[in-house]
């Protein structure tokens, strides 16, 4: 799976990175491209396709809608998983992915998600709109509370592949307050390094990126370690 995972998003290398396709609509369709991605709909598209083995379309359409919103159903702006605490804990109830833990998991980050409702004007669908705010504000404070483990920045050297391996999911934990995590992309080892194929805001395109994830992390003060995500096999 691991392997049929990295086939698949090295695909994808050199398209172009797009932020904030998702709330171009005013309502909320299933927007699905493979030219125009983010770090999360890039990930999003490359584990529908690897769910989907014939590579249906249609099936590939419906496991992103099954990965995209809460109960794998698709109603409105708020019904989206927005957080990565979200987007990783309801697909996991429905056995797409699944979070690991290896004996580097030695940080703990408190979740108190609260940053889209103190932060509306830098949401679209939340700017001016006070309802919906509120709505996404009682979300936070129902879901992903609590205490998780991460694997810190400084520990990234010491993981092996016997603990991280091709094609599992990184999701960056940061420092920011009321944010779990701020990027996500699969793990691609390198010369026995740990890298990321990533849609990259940077680069500004998917890319197999040259820098070891060690070396990206420690470049970036708010980047505190990395959970990791399997696709249940």
């Amino acid at each position: 799976t691991g392997e049929r995972i990295i086939a698949l998003a090295k695909e994808f290398i050199g398209k172009d990175y797009v932020a904030g396709t998702l709330d171009e609509h005013n309502h909320e369709p299933l927007y699905i491209s493979s030219t125009r991605l983010d770090c999360t709909t890039f990930v999003e598209l490359v584990l529908a396709a690897a769910v989907c083995k014939e590579n249906d379309f249609i099936n590939i359409c419906r496991t992103i809608e099954q990965i995209r919103y809460r109960n794998g159903i698709r109603n409105g702006y708020t019904s989206r998983l927005h957080y990565i605490s979200w987007w990783i804990t309801d697909p996991a109830k429905r056995n797409i992915i699944r979070e690991i833990a290896t004996p580097h998991h030695t940080a703990t980050q408190h979740l108190d998600l609260n940053f889209m409702s103190s932060h509306p004007q830098s949401y679209k669908h939340l700017k001016d709109n006070p309802q919906a705010t509120e709505s996404i504000a009682k979300l936070e404070r129902r879901l992903c509370k609590g205490d998780v483990k991460y694997i810190p920045k400084e520990s990234i050297k010491e993981i092996t592949e016997k603990d991280i391996k091709d094609g599992d999911i990184i999701a960056i934990v940061t420092a920011i307050d009321g944010l779990d995590v701020t990027h996500i992309g699969f793990v691609c080892w390198q010369k026995e390094e740990l890298h990321m194929i990533h849609a990259s805001s940077t680069a500004g395109k998917v890319i197999n990126d040259t820098t070891s994830l060690a070396d990206y992390l420690a470049k970036r003060k708010n980047h505190s370690g990395i959970r990791v995500f399997r696709m249940f096999q």
